[in-house]
């Protein structure tokens, strides 16, 4: 009798934007980011985890482990079980993937709330969290809830499709386009006294959404831009104004959702960032100034062209023959290099607005809030990840030193507009 042949696992190279993470990734740069639903009722941890093994039958690149190849990390298929976990204090950092069975995303729990940590060589906001309504949706519909999905979530006999796993940066990529880039200025970094314990300080602000759409709609902006420049000019007031600081040059790094520029439904990495900067030691600029300014920098920033030059390049780097033919130990070397040179190193703070986010009817009505968060890294010491749900703003600013200063004064200048403030934050670290 011959032998049964052994199924060979699934694999799936990295996406062109996710192959500068797993070389990068250390202890005080995680690039990892997550998300929370605080629902109305407790969590059960044993049917969350039946939950999330329904989906990874249905979400096949998230059943996958990191592995190295000869010239790549590529993503394999994982049969290792998934297990979930306590939430402890310690939020936001790294995964212990050891611990996790190998699995590049973590699911945690406490009373009534659910989170899930993603490593970016996963996936970027958008398809990460089309996974957590997934999520959301069968763990309510395990522990006996009537919900009806809209169609949200897949059937969890519907197979995997090839747009799903598609590499959007190969897909879109325009070859007739200059692939030209600007020379990007060093920017000032935020530094502050480091928590004596790992993890970092995060506060979440929810804000009546009313009032600022109404102010933003009033001067011609988005939410983004307006939000972008109350991030700004906080961060001077609270580190650079009447401060014997030689660099005040600030930058926002403001990521942009290339679904909605290109198309496609993949659930890996299509993202781009905007930059929106401004440089203290020439001129203060007045709040209206400065709004205006964030709007033109940002529109600018994800103008097509602009996207289409930036795609350009980074395809044709991946492509290159001398850097696809170099051993991967090699590479890694030379990626944290250059990382080091034109990574975060370039950028003040990352400003991620997911936009509005919508559940279905049945499923929203036991949720009530929603959290997306940055983990904030050696350079860039302060982060903020932004959701709208139902009618509030979730605004959370994450960092990895003890002063809340920036978090006052956005709070005051977001309240001076007219909005409604209610502030949280994780369980070491009372309020503001």
């Amino acid at each position: 009798m011959s032998k049964k042949t052994k199924k060979k696992p699934q694999w799936y190279p990295l996406d062109n934007a996710a192959k500068i993470y797993p070389p990068t990734a250390s202890n005080n740069r995680a690039h990892v980011f997550s998300f929370s639903a605080i629902l109305t009722e407790e969590v059960d941890g044993e049917l969350l985890k039946e939950a999330v093994n329904n989906l990874l039958k249905v979400y096949p690149t998230f059943k996958t482990k990191l592995m190295r190849g000869y010239f790549w990390y590529y993503l394999e298929e994982n049969d290792k079980p998934f297990k979930v976990f306590e939430e402890k204090p310690y939020y936001l950092k790294s995964i212990d993937y050891k611990e996790n069975n190998g699995y590049l995303f973590q699911v945690l729990y406490i009373r009534d709330k659910i989170t899930i940590k993603i490593f970016h060589a996963l996936t970027d906001g958008t398809g990460g969290f089309k996974f957590f309504t997934a999520l959301l949706c069968e763990y309510l519909k395990v522990a006996g809830k009537e919900v009806d999905t809209e169609g949200v979530i897949k059937p969890l006999d519907a197979p995997a499709t090839e747009m799903e796993r598609d590499d959007s940066f190969l897909t879109y990529e325009k070859k007739d386009v200059s692939g030209k880039s600007e020379k990007i200025r060093k920017p000032y970094h935020i530094t502050g006294t480091p928590f004596s314990y790992d993890g970092c300080g995060m506060i979440t602000a929810k804000i009546s959404l009313a009032e600022v759409k109404d102010y933003a709609k009033q001067r011609g902006v988005t939410v983004t831009a307006l939000l972008a420049a109350v991030y700004m000019q906080s961060i001077y007031e609270a580190f650079l104004r009447n401060k014997p600081v030689a660099n005040k040059f600030v930058t926002v790094l403001v990521p942009c959702n290339l679904r909605k520029r290109y198309g496609g439904e993949t659930l890996r990495n299509f993202t781009m960032f905007a930059r929106f900067s401004h440089d203290y030691n020439v001129s203060e600029p007045s709040f209206e100034e400065l709004i205006a300014s964030a709007q033109e920098q940002i529109t600018k920033g994800i103008d097509t062209e602009a996207l289409d030059d930036i795609i350009h390049e980074n395809v044709k780097t991946e492509r290159n023959f001398f850097i696809k033919m170099t051993p991967l130990p090699l590479k890694n070397l030379v990626m944290r290099a250059a990382y080091s040179k034109v990574g975060e190193v370039l950028q003040t703070v990352d400003f991620s607005n997911l936009g509005q986010v919508v559940f279905p009817e049945s499923v929203a009505a036991y949720i009530k809030h929603v959290i997306f968060a940055i983990t904030p890294t050696f350079s860039c010491g302060h982060q903020t990840g932004v959701v709208g749900f139902k009618d509030n703003l979730y605004i959370t600013f994450s960092r990895n030193f003890t002063e809340t200063d920036i978090e006052r004064i956005f709070v005051r200048k977001i309240t001076s507009l007219g909005a409604n403030v209610t502030l949280f934050s994780n369980y070491w670290e009372s309020s503001l």
